[in-house]
């Protein structure tokens, strides 16, 4: 889903953490916000691999 006015990074961790926006606009800068995106892309894909290990594990 695309939102019309904001870009596409900002909207990712604001659609995630609304409080964030804030935060985003005051204190964090640029390199946070790209920060915060990697920390989600880790975290969705460790949440990926361990998915698929469970189910490897309940299909033996």
């Amino acid at each position: 889903m695309q939102y019309a006015n904001v870009p596409r990074n900002i909207a990712a961790v604001i659609s995630r953490y609304p409080s964030l926006l804030h935060d985003l606009q005051t204190v964090y800068g640029a390199e946070d916000l790209y920060n915060l995106l990697e920390v989600f892309a880790v975290d969705a894909h460790n949440q990926q691999a361990i998915a698929k290990r469970e189910e490897r594990a309940w299909r033996r």
